[in-house]
């Protein structure tokens, strides 16, 4: 009894609750789209301000959400948003030379678009939602003559006795009705109800003769609701256009009941579930029942077998309605095979199954624009690939695995892998290369390998894409792999010639082989599949022989292939220690901005070339030890000693800033700070000392014999310390 008390008391006396309106944002081609969501919107009401626009709500709305507002949408269009203080309403400030339109897409969810360019003609969006007051205060309406009344047409009215007072004979929404800002607005609802009366929905009717005594309608008020959507209590809608889920390209979705393969299954074996869906195809005159043959239809395609389904649905005559169409390209799909032509195209944004069978439509079709894979809704995508049959499950999750890994959309990759895995029964080869091939694209190549390796061990289907991803995760690993697996590639390549297959096979050959050491093998194949060629490039640079990496590596100067960049220098460089510099020039190409590492490479097979300007030009810039030794070398060939010694002496080498010293005859330099060898021997070249000159000629020839026998044993020292080059 307390209780209710409470309660009761607490339902009288609580005003109406406030609200919080949510506010989330989207980002298309063409605008950037705002989404306010609140159940108390209100009579809302959209203007501009002086830094952009401005929304107003009911006065239930006490605050905005804005925590989700900026998740999918950068700031190249609405730089702000944020709640007024003092006005409460929604601010927008824009960041470009923009417009926005609002519209009601339904009962609490208002949606206004930003988009680049003028504003439309005419529009209401670009006035202030507050309209300046006037200056002065409109003088008084004459009277006019009584407008009519309503109330006297309806049944039991007659009784009522028309309103005295005289409404004015005209008023702002009266005056604004000839403005030629209108003009756009009368096409408008002129268009709208032409398509009504095409549809059927709007029936035009000849005006009725008014009661005399009517006169012009006053004034309206100032404010007037305009939604695109239903108001609240009422719904609007026409038989031809439903209010159904639409994909991001205006396309109807199907709902998940019309592709609810998993429930199309009968009961019992495949093969009693094949007889039974078979029964009763024909009736009257051998005449195909359209329920039984799309029953049957059904049927196969959730057992997986799509052409025996096509076959039978093709027993109905006539074009294909939008149902018959979409089990059409079923048939196709649960086979891997395009369907032509694709009714799922444009809903791969759809929240059902309609989004699971885009996807597969992209994954067996010609390889797809990213743009189309990241339009898929993955959430339904996963969601409705686990509804399926363990066996579809297993058959559809390789390809599809395969197509999310191409974007590097690993989480929806691994989403579908593990439904297929944890679907019972036994599993296709297909399902462990599957989960190779999802292991190798998240970086665990030992466990890629292993699980090849554990196909290639069975004898079955599946060993020859076994033995591919066995290469790839070798390639992309350390590079280890059994001696007789190119043998095995061969053999498969050569009995999958003119398929789909081959091309990868020669992939694996071409690697393989190289991984094996046969790198002349590899290089025969590689116009097979020239597309191949920058990875084997990336094997050859350091693993293959001097004798068949020169060959290819000089015939390709000419023009070089296109690999990375690390590649062409590994390449170029060891065609220099070869001693093949213009070669490695040419893998090089032109310098321009190039990194520190290539133009050291550069200059040192310009170097080799004699040509030390050329070096001198491609180490402009760089000051580190490497390039000082190289840029000492270059002035050396120009004859410029002490410059290389001072370029030595920069880079710290002492023992070459001394020979290029000696080189420059500097012995004043030798003697003071050279080597210890050559410091008494330069030292004989210098100046003699002011006492060195005795007062008679005897005793000056015994000082010239003495200084003779000394300088004799410096050279002497200096010799046999001297190495020969």
């Amino acid at each position: 009894m307390i209780r209710a008390v409470l309660i009761a008391l607490l339902l009288s006396a609580s005003p109406a609750m406030a609200e919080v309106a949510r506010v989330k944002g989207g980002e298309h081609p063409d605008f950037t789209r705002i989404v306010i969501e609140a159940a108390a919107a209100g009579d809302w009401r959209f203007g501009r301000t002086e830094d952009g626009y401005e929304l107003a709500l009911g006065p239930d709305v006490t605050g905005f959400d804005l925590s989700q507002a900026f998740e999918k949408i950068p700031r190249n269009r609405v730089s702000g948003l944020w709640r007024d203080p003092a006005s409460g309403r929604l601010r927008l400030a824009l960041s470009c030379a923009c417009h926005a339109i609002a519209f009601e897409f339904r009962p609490g969810v208002i949606v206004v678009d930003i988009k680049t360019g003028a504003p439309p003609a005419g529009t209401a969006f670009e006035n202030p939602i507050d309209p300046p007051a006037p200056a002065l205060a409109p003088p008084d309406a004459p009277a006019g003559p009584a407008g009519y009344d309503w109330l006297a047409i309806w049944p039991g009215g007659a009784a009522h006795t028309p309103p005295s007072p005289a409404r004015p004979a005209q008023g702002p929404l009266v005056k604004a009705a000839t403005a030629a800002a209108l003009d756009p607005l009368r096409r408008a609802l002129l268009e709208q109800i032409s398509r009504g009366v095409a549809q059927g929905v709007v029936e035009i009717a000849r005006p009725a003769r008014l009661p005399e005594g009517t006169g012009p309608r006053g004034a309206g008020p100032e404010g007037i609701r305009i939604a695109l959507g239903e108001l609240p209590g009422l719904r609007a809608a026409t038989i031809r256009d439903p209010d159904l889920p639409l994909s991001a390209l205006g396309l109807v979705c199907p709902d998940d009941t019309a592709l609810s393969v998993a429930d199309w299954g009968l009961t019992g074996p495949p093969a009693e579930q094949l007889g039974a869906a078979r029964s009763g195809l024909l009736g009257e005159f051998d005449t195909p029942v359209s329920e039984a043959v799309l029953r049957a239809t059904r049927a196969h395609v959730a057992l997986g077998f799509g052409a025996e389904g096509r076959q039978i649905l093709n027993l109905l005559d006539g074009p294909d309605d939008p149902d018959r169409a979409r089990l059409r390209a079923l048939t196709f799909l649960v086979d891997l095979e395009p369907a032509m032509p694709n009714p799922f195209k444009g809903l791969e944004s759809c929240d059902t199954a309609a989004a699971l069978w885009a996807a597969l439509a992209l994954a067996v079709g010609r390889p797809p624009p990213v743009s189309e894979i990241r339009a898929l809704n993955t959430a339904a995508v996963a969601r409705s690939f686990s509804a399926l049959p363990a066996h579809l499950r297993h058959h559809l999750g390789p390809p599809l695995v395969a197509l999310f890994l191409t974007v590097n959309d690993e989480e929806t990759a691994r989403r579908i892998k593990d439904a297929a895995l944890r679907a019972p029964g036994p599993a296709a080869p297909e399902v462990a290369l599957m989960d190779a091939g999802y292991q190798l694209a998240t970086g665990d190549q030992a466990r890629a390998g292993a699980l090849a390796d554990s196909v290639l061990k069975e004898s079955g289907p599946g060993q020859d894409m076994a033995a591919v991803t066995r290469v790839e995760a070798a390639f992309q690993g350390d590079h280890s792999l059994p001696p007789d697996l190119p043998a095995a590639l061969a053999a498969f390549r050569q009995e999958a010639r003119g398929t789909a297959r081959e091309g990868a096979l020669t992939r694996a050959l071409i690697l393989a082989s190289a991984m094996t050491g046969d790198f002349e093998t590899s290089f025969a194949l590689l116009p097979k599949a020239p597309q191949t060629g920058a990875d084997l490039w990336q094997l050859a640079a350091d693993g293959a022989g001097d004798g068949v990496f020169l060959a290819q590596a000089v015939a390709a100067a000419g023009q070089p292939p296109k690999v990375a960049d690390t590649v062409a220098q590994a390449v170029a460089a060891r065609l220099t220690e070869l001693g093949f510099p213009a070669e490695a020039l040419a893998w090089l190409g032109p310098l321009g901005p190039a990194a520190d590492p290539v133009r050291l490479l550069a200059a040192r097979a310009r170097l080799q070339l004699r040509d030390a300007r050329g070096a001198l030009e491609a180490l402009s810039g760089l000051s580190d030890a490497e390039a000082e030794s190289l840029r000492a070398a270059a002035v050396l060939q120009l004859g410029d000693a002490e410059a290389a010694a001072a370029a030595l002496d920069r880079a710290g080498d002492t023992a070459g800033r001394d020979r290029a010293l000696i080189r420059a005859e500097d012995w004043p330099q030798v003697a003071q700070a050279g080597p210890e060898a050559w410091k008494a021997a330069a030292a004989l070249v210098g100046p003699a000392s002011a006492g060195a000159t005795a007062p008679g000629p005897i005793a000056r020839g015994a000082a010239l014999a003495d200084e003779t026998a000394r300088a004799r044993a410096t050279l002497k020292a200096l010799l046999e310390t001297t190495v020969a080059p």
